[in-house]
């Protein structure tokens, strides 16, 4: 286990060391952790060098409670410590949800450090059509219409303060999808519940991120070869956004049947295969 601390903030991190390329797994939304990623750090240690890490706001890295601390700004801040604390010069960046964001910036703004993209279910809108339900779950967050939670209306300032349990099973159980087993709703949980609906509010300012006007322009600096991964399931990400990303990017498109926002969590050896294969294209 390693820690890096800046005059700001503490992230815990763990590496494997094995062969180039390192691949880096990304914190997504701080209602999980870097456990989230355990199944495929196991599959991809043998053959890579892997790095993964708690994201600010998460297990044991520093929790700030100020919104400006969670900007996407300073979350590549945070990746791009990590890479210069760990050695790392150039890696493979895998992101879901939050953290795919996070990549697709990071190699937009900082293509120096980043070897290869996967971003599985990112949550990186290039369309800029129908907004989707997380979206307008988001422009309603601090709503309060006395309704009883249900569906997207768990996704609320409110509802959070009144009922967290209750969101994060919503939650976890949305993101999972058909696929999820006992195992993986119970791991999701303890990861929800290892936070406080008052940080997780704080954080929204980086799920927001980005127009996207401003994104499709981005995408045109990123040149990193880029895996594009999303399950037609998927309830809080629009699949039509994967293949968008795809098109835009040029990247190979896997569209998994059935699987939802998180298939490394419901799909492990099947995620890890695929991230396998761009890493050993890169050698």
């Amino acid at each position: 286990m390693h820690a890096l601390t800046t005059p700001t903030i503490t992230i815990e991190y763990e590496v494997t060391t094995a062969a180039e390329p390192t691949v880096v797994f990304l914190p997504a939304w701080m209602i999980t952790n870097r456990r989230m990623w355990s199944a495929q750090v196991a599959a991809l240690a043998g053959q890579f060098t892997t790095i993964s890490y708690d994201g600010r706001g998460t297990g044991g890295s520093s929790r700030p409670l100020d919104p400006a601390a969670y900007d996407p700004a300073e979350l590549i801040a945070d990746l791009i410590a990590v890479l210069d604390d760990a050695g790392v010069r150039r890696a493979v960046l895998v992101g879901n949800s939050l953290g795919g964001l996070v990549a697709f910036l990071a190699a937009a703004l900082r293509p120096d450090r980043v070897a290869g993209l996967v971003l599985i279910g990112a949550s990186v809108d290039l369309r800029g059509a129908e907004p989707s339900a997380l979206q307008r779950a988001m422009a309603t967050f601090d709503d309060e219409d006395g309704a009883a939670e249900s569906g997207w209306r768990h996704y609320n300032r409110h509802a959070w303060r009144r009922d967290y349990p209750g969101f994060v099973d919503w939650f976890v159980a949305t993101a999972l999808g058909c696929e999820a087993t006992p195992e993986t709703l119970a791991e999701g949980r303890a990861a929800g519940l290892d936070n406080t609906p008052e940080l997780l509010a704080a954080t929204l300012r980086g799920r927001a991120s980005g127009d996207s006007a401003r994104l499709r322009a981005l995408a045109t600096r990123i040149t990193a070869p880029a895996l594009v991964i999303h399950g037609d399931h998927d309830e809080i990400v629009p699949p039509a956004w994967g293949r968008e990303l795809a098109a835009v990017l040029g990247a190979r498109h896997a569209e998994l049947p059935g699987a939802g926002h998180c298939p490394h969590v419901t799909r492990p050896a099947e995620v890890a295969a695929l991230v396998r294969e761009l890493g050993e294209a890169l050698r």
